[in-house]
C-alpha cells in the first residue's frame, strides 16, 4: 500500500495538471490495489485521494496557482524544482508516516 500510494505521488511529476493525473492514473492504481489479496482497500482508496492535496507543491504546473506563482519570478526554476521535491518528500512522508497508521487504526 505504502509503495503504491509513493508512486501515485511521483508520478505527478510527469502530469501537467491534477485533473490529468486523477483521469490517467488514479483509476489504474485502484484497481492494482483492488487487485492485491490482503490490501485494506477502503484505507488504500483515500490515500492516494489525500495526496492530491500536497500534489501541487511539487513543480511549476502542477496545479491552477502554480504557474502564477512560479512566473511571478519570485522563484527562480531551479528552486521551484529542488524545493517542490523536498515538500513533496516531508509532505509524502508525514501522510504515510501518520495517514495510514491512523486509517487502520479508525478501521471499523
Amino acid at each position: 500500500m505504502l509503495v503504491l500510494v509513493a508512486v501515485f505521488f511521483v508520478v505527478h511529476y510527469m502530469f501537467a495538471s491534477i485533473t490529468a493525473h486523477a483521469t490517467a492514473v488514479l483509476p489504474v492504481m485502484l484497481a492494482v490495489g483492488a487487485g492485491i489479496a490482503g490490501l485494506p482497500v477502503r484505507e488504500y482508496v483515500l490515500l492516494p485521494c489525500f495526496t492530491f492535496g500536497i500534489m501541487g507543491i511539487v513543480s511549476p504546473y502542477a496545479t491552477g496557482p502554480s504557474p502564477v506563482y512560479y512566473g511571478s519570478g519570485y522563484l527562480p526554476a531551479r528552486d521551484y524544482w529542488r524545493l517542490g521535491a523536498i515538500f513533496g518528500a516531508i509532505f509524502l512522508a508525514v501522510l504515510l508516516a501518520v495517514g495510514v497508521p491512523w486509517l487502520l487504526a479508525i478501521r471499523r
